[in-house]
């Protein structure tokens, strides 16, 4: 009875970490590319100060009007019901984070269970982007 316990403890406090941004994260997203799941270049993670950077608020990607920004409300890569949505929590085919390796994730706010999700609020403000 004991070790079934432990494992249910293990299982549901890996569970309650997965999708979270560590500190020691921000090197595998810095310079990330965001591809959407049409193949849209979405900008990129990284400082502020940067061209691309999500987080630049003089950046297109970065802005409220620009189609191909995520924090656009009425684009698809930004509403919140879009399957290519960071922003809905159900989305099937968010945008992509692609680094130099490959694949890190996926750049959405749903489904804190699923390890491959990340929250662009979590990069921003974990990493010191803001």
């Amino acid at each position: 009875m004991k070790i079934i316990f432990l494992v249910f403890i293990t299982l549901t406090a890996s569970c309650l970490n997965s999708g979270e941004v560590n500190r020691w994260d921000c090197n595998k997203f810095d310079g990330a590319k965001i591809i959407s799941g049409d193949g849209e270049f979405l900008g990129e993670l990284g400082p502020r100060w940067r061209t691309d950077s999500i987080f630049n608020d003089s950046s297109s990607y970065a802005s409220t009007w620009s189609q191909n920004s995520i924090f656009n409300t009425n684009s698809n890569y930004g509403n919140s019901y879009s399957d290519l949505s960071v922003f809905n929590e159900r989305a099937s085919n968010p945008p992509m984070i692609i680094a130099d390796s490959g694949i890190i994730g996926y750049l959405s706010i749903g489904d804190s269970w699923n390890n491959e999700r990340f929250n662009p609020n979590d990069i921003k403000y974990t990493c010191d982007w803001d």
